[in-house]
């Protein structure tokens, strides 16, 4: 049995998948919805509340897909 919680998830954007947010004793972390389930968090995902912005979109900036990376002249 895992110690940690989850506390919310958010919809994964440009094709990556969904992600739930745990809270572990002193960390917390985002983790792939696959992860997820394999550890048997609590709850089980499907119970999470969405975190969303009101815009429909995943609310964890650190989850969108980044830019690539340009040099500057």
């Amino acid at each position: 049995m895992v110690d940690g919680r989850g506390l919310h998830r958010t919809h994964g954007l440009e094709g990556r998948p969904d992600t739930a947010y745990v809270k572990d004793r002193s960390i917390s972390f985002d983790i792939f919805e696959r992860l997820y389930r394999q550890r048997g968090y609590p709850p089980a995902f499907d119970e999470l509340p969405w975190l969303e912005n009101g815009e429909g979109h995943a609310a964890m900036p650190s989850l969108k897909a980044r830019a690539p990376y340009r040099s500057r002249p």
